[in-house]
């Protein structure tokens, strides 16, 4: 069934507006008529969390902003998430183990990755932050992970990513290692060893898409 563009648009403003019942409502009307939930994952929830990634990024928006906008984005996936189900749709996305690395508790950059990720429909299992090298590639590990995801924000924890990414790169089967944070640079990302890396939060699903191949 082609999607009303006009429903889709209305999700992603109400995501960017923060105005959770209003998404809820939004994305039911968008199953009782049909339209495919990962559709409305990708062109209504997660293109309303893409501008407020922007926006956070450029400052326009600020926490209260993006923790309000993340809520209503999970209030639409649960709603969501059975038709998903039913659907045998969830199965076929990959796992990313994400983290903020030993000695970093900043946890705003890394919180937007994961929900951006998760409204692009994988699998986020985050383990929060001052995350050791070990814990890391235990929980790639455990999980079966396709993915590792590493953030810092400070040039005193460069090591410890570093040492992660060396540990992880030992693993078979090997993960898709990407960094990102502050202090980071691509040539930085590349002499690690880390497969890709991303200097905006709201591009990183696309990333991972991509590498992914």
């Amino acid at each position: 069934m082609v999607a009303d563009n006009s429903i889709l648009g209305a999700i992603a403003d109400a995501v960017r507006e923060g105005k959770e019942e209003e998404t809820v409502a939004l994305c039911r009307r968008a199953l009782s008529e049909e339209i495919p939930p990962r559709q409305v994952i990708h062109e209504g929830l997660a293109a309303g969390m893409h501008v407020v990634g922007e926006l956070y990024e450029s400052h326009v928006f600020f926490l209260p902003e993006l923790l309000m906008a993340a809520e209503a984005m999970h209030a639409g996936i649960d709603v969501l998430v059975p038709s998903l189900k039913s659907a045998d749709d969830v199965a076929e996305k990959e796992t990313v183990v994400l983290g903020v690395v030993e000695g970093d508790v900043h946890e705003i950059g890394k919180n937007l990755v994961g929900v951006l990720l998760e409204a692009a429909g994988y699998r986020v299992v985050d383990l929060g932050y001052d995350v050791s090298p070990q814990r890391f590639t235990e929980e790639v590990e455990e999980r079966g992970a396709q993915v590792l995801a590493l953030s810092t924000m400070m040039t005193t924890t460069l090591p410890n990513m570093r040492r992660t990414v060396e540990m992880a790169l030992s693993l078979d089967p090997l993960p898709l290692v990407i960094v990102g944070g502050a202090p980071l640079s691509p040539a930085l990302a590349e002499d690690m060893g880390a497969h890709g890396y991303e200097d905006n939060a709201a591009k990183t699903p696309d990333m991972v898409q991509r590498l992914l191949g």
